[in-house]
């Protein structure tokens, strides 16, 4: 069994790639996934504490994709999040001047 990861900035040969393997009687399985963070993760990224992150999720500041338990944050909310994270630090900070 070998894994293919394809990435919207894959070249265009994964399709030969498929094929050689199905032609050789072997069976594709596909599933589609949005990369993502952990709260953990996030709160590294960011520079801030995993208790932070978590009161932001569960203050509906952050959406997380849920599986069970776990909390997972798509990349684009990160990106999202960590854009309004700074402005609100510069306006925090914007009062001390």
């Amino acid at each position: 069994m070998s894994n293919l990861e394809i990435t919207p900035e894959s070249p265009e040969p994964w399709e030969k790639i498929i094929r050689q393997h199905l032609a050789a009687g072997e069976h594709a399985k596909v599933a589609f996934e949005r990369p993502s963070m952990t709260p953990a993760q996030m709160a590294e990224s960011i520079g801030v504490s995993r208790a932070t992150i978590m009161r932001r999720i569960i203050a509906g500041e952050i959406r997380t994709d849920r599986k069970g338990n776990r909390h997972r944050i798509p990349l684009n909310e990160v990106e999202r999040f960590r854009h309004t994270y700074v402005r609100e630090m510069a306006a925090d900070l914007a009062v001390d001047f």
